[in-house]
């Protein structure tokens, strides 16, 4: 019998629901050896607020390929063990539209305002940490195509096509167009043309490194995705209620993408990108 959502969760209780995943994921990884970090604004959190973002509503961690691959296969097999954690990966749920993976507290569920529900719970994102060889201009024109594909396969994960997080009513005249030919091709289409793209380099053969499944978006002349390998060594710093790992060389990396990370953002621009509600699921 399905489980129906119960409590609603305030901003700071799925916060806080989400760091409980978080730890689950550090003991995970200390336990298989694995490497991981917090990224993104988990990673301006936890060098500028120790903790959370106030205003932030995931939490972020990123691995190596290698790693990222090891994690799935260990989920794949421990299934039971591992409840009422599980890994939504494209390979262990078909129906998960993404490219990167999320560990997700199915004690919970989320609810979409605009996306198909697949049935998880409250999350944290793990993104693989690709290599894109020893060629920054090569690596550079990588990062770029595959940013087009993450954004068609984005769209293949909408309810319908609506607003979301488009800024400009020029690329919302781009977008359903381009939403239509995602569609019509589908998502399982792009999920592999992402994969290939992912796994063209080999990691330990590359001096660069990027998340190539899901990018960010780069104007002429910037370069937020591509990093040097060398820089993901790990340290542990507080974060919460806890100690996590983070690469050696945050400053060079979040500045990459960031430029003043230390600086909080003006008031009227701090916000979440998120659009769901998180319940406590009602036992059974």
């Amino acid at each position: 019998m399905e489980r129906t959502p119960g409590k609603k969760l305030t901003f700071r209780e799925a916060q806080l629901g989400a760091f409980e995943v978080l730890r689950f994921i550090d003991k995970l990884c200390t336990e298989q050896q694995l490497t991981y970090f917090l990224m993104y604004g988990s990673l301006i959190g936890a060098i500028r607020d120790k903790g959370i973002i106030p205003w932030d509503d995931d939490i972020d961690v990123m691995m190596p390929r290698p790693d990222y691959d090891r994690l799935v296969r260990y989920c794949a097999g421990h299934e039971r063990e591992m409840a009422p954690f599980k890994l939504f990966e494209n390979s262990l749920v078909p129906q998960y539209p993404h490219p990167i993976a999320r560990m997700s507290d199915m004690r919970y569920k989320i609810e979409f305002d605009n996306e198909k529900d697949y049935g998880i719970g409250l999350f944290v994102d793990i993104y693989p940490l690709d290599g894109v060889g020893s060629d920054m201009a090569a690596a550079q024109k990588l990062v770029h195509k595959s940013k087009r594909t993450a954004s068609l396969c984005f769209l293949t994960s909408r309810k319908g096509y609506g607003v979301d997080n488009t800024a400009s009513r020029v690329k919302m005249a781009v977008k359903l167009p381009a939403y239509l030919w995602a569609n019509l091709l589908g998502n399982r289409h792009y999920i592999q043309k992402q994969e290939r793209q992912c796994r063209k380099n080999a990691y330990e053969a590359s001096e660069y490194v990027a998340c190539v499944a899901q990018p960010w978006t780069e104007r002429r002349g910037q370069n937020k995705n591509v990093y040097k390998k060398e820089w993901f060594s790990t340290i542990r710093v507080p974060f919460e209620t806890g100690e996590f790992p983070v690469p050696a060389e945050y400053d060079r990396i979040l500045k990459m993408g960031y430029s003043d990370y230390m600086t909080p953002l003006p008031e009227d621009q701090r916000g979440t990108h998120h659009t769901y509600d998180t319940y406590r699921l009602d036992e059974q």
